[in-house]
């Protein structure tokens, strides 16, 4: 039985359908059992063993590539902008101080350290100095949000996500709202590439045949995703959970938002990202990419 993570997020939703689908009509990958949960759930998940694959932080693996292999082709980026990964502030980005106070959502890994980057490349301002302060999450690292609107006021703060989908739709007009990997790729040129598909070296070596299965049917399940979005937005939108997002919306999100992709591109950008966490001291050393 191999243990995989599911980001219980819109930006994972059209490959986990297909995957559940290409499930019941394969007989030979009935041994995956699901566990969702937030990004940083699943990154403490395949820390500690509980999950053996999982699309979770790149920062993850950054931190963790010893013991970690990756699958090719696969990944959770941006392609320019990506609307779900948001900095809102009721004063301008560029007039951040030093000593500026950012409240960041328990959920992530990769965004946090993401802002870190373009706060110090881009502005120029001094982390050491900065306040970055983790709201406080449940037991399963998610950030309970009822988001009726009136809870939105005072400060700066990080969300990710569905939250930060969410965010942008409450939000004041007053606040400014920064898309992370819009701010990225117009810095660097290239996509940002938020999850890869890990996997426990451990986990891997025990059931290489049934990796190697799972892999053949994800990359089947991206490429139907990038083929039957409308399938796919037709079987959630009536649900309570996504009212708030509307069929035009979630197409253009997937469409011209996101790239399930890990190619030339995405690897650059993963190799600037790491380059620059490194020289600003946020990383031990510069990861390799282990494929399988």
């Amino acid at each position: 039985m191999i243990h995989i993570g599911e980001i219980d997020y819109l930006n994972t939703y059209p490959i986990y359908y297909y995957l559940k689908k290409n499930i019941s009509d394969n007989p030979e990958i009935n041994f995956l059992e699901f566990v969702p949960g937030t990004p940083a759930f699943l990154n403490r998940e395949l820390q500690c063993g509980n999950v053996d694959i999982s699309p979770s932080s790149s920062f993850y693996y950054i931190l963790n590539y010893e013991s970690s292999y990756i699958f090719s082709d696969l990944s959770i980026s941006s392609k320019e902008r990506v609307k779900s990964i948001y900095l809102f502030s009721p004063i301008p980005i560029e007039d951040f101080k030093d000593d500026e106070t950012i409240y960041i959502t328990p959920e992530t890994l990769t965004s946090l350290n993401l802002l870190k980057v373009l706060l110090a490349e881009i502005y120029k301002l001094d982390l050491a100095k900065l306040n970055f302060i983790t709201l406080p999450p449940n037991d399963r690292l998610e950030l309970d949000l009822k988001f009726s609107g009136n809870e939105i006021h005072g400060g700066s703060f990080l969300h990710i996500g569905n939250n930060a989908l969410k965010f942008k739709r409450y939000i004041s007009e007053d606040y400014f709202a920064y898309d992370l990997a819009d701010l990225w790729y117009k810095f660097t040129g290239y996509p940002f590439a938020f999850a890869l598909f890990i996997m426990r070296k451990n986990s891997y070596n025990a059931d290489k045949g049934e990796f190697d299965i799972l892999h053949k049917y994800l990359i089947a399940s991206k490429e139907k995703a990038v083929s039957g979005f409308k399938e796919v937005a037709v079987s959630i939108l009536g649900r309570d959970k996504y009212k708030f997002i509307s069929y035009e919306e979630l197409m253009d999100y997937w469409t011209e938002c996101l790239s399930f992709d890990f190619g030339e591109k995405e690897i650059e950008g993963f190799n600037i990202y790491s380059d620059l966490l490194y020289k600003n001291k946020l990383i031990p050393s510069i990861p390799t990419l282990n494929f399988v």
